[in-house]
């Protein structure tokens, strides 16, 4: 397995993952377990807070191993590795005083003291550890594309683009063992809330899949235009054609657990063989996703892998040579507009529903209209991401117009959560005002989605 740590410096790096992705996963379920006031979902949260907070051991001696290792290597900042050893030392010492917290939240829970309001305090401890684990970002020691920008003729890579995917590209990953063990967890107990969340946070990991897609393609220019004597191009094309394959599971599981969610609102319960599907599709996303991290390891960290030369599957080669054929590149571009179509009429009901302009319509009414909207993101997702096959530098790195538009797209996604995840929207009869909340995500939904369908008519324009 690619999972276990082959050097001291392969440990820290995947050690030291857990926990910002970890804390920032958890913390929503924990506030969650607080403001409705559910035990089971608290005590988990605590639980793994605490294990969290643990990971501080491993990271710290495998940091202290590789700290001297790399002193004096040419390749990392001595600048760099300094401050990031300060601020890791600080990030850790808030990350122990998070465990500690959770540990006393626990201890009260079962003497019957005030766990709720402690829980409250190891929230706020939590995200102060968030914050400094942040602070610490060590990622991008030894990444050199993220100091300058490459050159491609008459265009550049900026820097952030690269950057953005090292962050992004861990998100998924660590969401979905989290997801995994709310899920787990939530079956046994049979408790709605996690099973409510883990689907949420399912589906939030396969709408990060998207950028994070996208800005590999991105960084993968930055490596490679001008050529880099010590990134292996082929390297690089196996660990894309694996990120495709990561990016067909999110969208597979991440659409189970929307599905899920969204028909639980009619059944009023959350189907089992639904709720198994989804872990069987987790489980198995989670294992290319593993693989897909080890070779994207292969590509920058001369450190902890020898020099590699894997061969590629030549999977997202092929598609790119099939894409650049008018033949295939205009069914999905048609593909792509009618996709749009359908999710503009969705986050159109949305609007008119939520200021009031329909209110004769029940909201339930409206929410099973979402599904048209789901199956033009589906379309939209597939579509787009093969036209952008075709030529990836010009959308990625020339098109000022791209970036904004899969923001928008990331954007109004999260937002049209929030109408599958709310039991008070929902139960909104004819006549019923929505709730501010409700008329301020409506708003987000239909402005996000109106403005990326605007950025993708001004693709090729600026």
């Amino acid at each position: 397995m690619h999972i276990i740590p082959q050097s001291w410096s392969h440990l820290h790096i995947l050690a030291g993952v857990f926990p910002a992705f970890g804390i920032l996963s958890v913390l929503g379920f924990l506030i969650a377990g607080v403001a409705k006031d559910d035990a089971a979902t608290r005590r988990t949260s605590l639980v793994l807070l605490v294990l969290i907070a643990l990971l501080a051991v491993p990271v710290y001696l495998s940091g202290a191993v590789t700290m001297a290792d790399l002193k004096g290597n040419a390749r990392f900042a001595a600048a760099a590795l300094a401050d990031h050893d300060a601020l890791g030392m600080i990030a850790l010492t808030a990350l122990g005083m998070t465990g500690a917290g959770a540990l006393a939240a626990l201890a009260l829970t079962r003497t019957g003291g005030r766990g709720g309001d402690a829980a409250v305090v190891v929230a706020a401890l939590a995200v102060v550890s968030l914050v400094v684990l942040a602070a610490a970002d060590g990622w991008g020691i030894g990444h050199r594309e993220l100091e300058t920008s490459a050159v491609i003729p008459d265009v550049t890579t900026p820097a952030a683009w690269p950057h953005v995917h090292m962050i992004l590209n861990h998100a998924p990953t660590v969401g979905f063992v989290f997801a995994l063990v709310f899920l787990v967890v939530a079956i046994a107990a049979d408790n709605d809330l996690m099973k409510r969340g883990s689907l949420i946070l399912f589906a939030v990991c396969a709408i990060l899949g998207i950028p994070t897609y996208v800005t590999g393609t991105a960084a993968m220019w930055a490596l490679t235009q001008p050529a880099n004597p010590e990134i292996s191009k082929t390297v690089i094309e196996a660990h894309r054609d694996m990120a495709l394959f990561t990016l067909v599971g999110l969208a597979v599981t991440g659409s189970a657990a929307w599905l899920t969610l969204w028909r639980s609102r009619d059944l009023g319960r959350f189907p089992g063989p639904a709720l198994l599907a989804v872990l069987v599709f987790a489980v198995v996303t989670l294992f290319v996703m593993a693989e897909t991290g080890h070779r994207g390891g292969l590509i920058n960290h001369p450190e902890i892998f020898p020099a590699a030369t894997a061969a590629a599957s030549g999977v997202t080669a092929a598609l790119t040579g099939v894409m650049a054929s008018n033949t295939w590149f205009v069914p999905w571009q048609i593909a792509h507009y009618f996709g749009f179509c359908l999710i503009f009429a969705s986050a159109f009901a949305l609007l008119m529903r939520a200021f009031g302009w329909w209110a004769s319509v029940s909201f339930a009414a409206v929410h099973r209209l979402l599904v048209l909207g789901f199956i033009g993101v589906v379309l939209n997702v597939v579509s787009g991401m093969l036209m952008m096959l075709r030529s990836s530098y010009q959308y990625v790195v020339s098109d000022a117009a791209f970036a904004p538009k899969i923001a928008l797209i990331v954007i109004g996604a999260m937002a049209a959560l929030y109408f599958s995840a709310s039991r008070r929207v929902y139960a909104l009869r004819p006549l019923d005002d929505a709730p501010a909340v409700a008329k301020w995500m409506a708003a987000a939904v239909f402005l996000a989605f109106t403005g990326a369908i605007v950025c993708g008519r001004l693709l090729n324009f600026l």
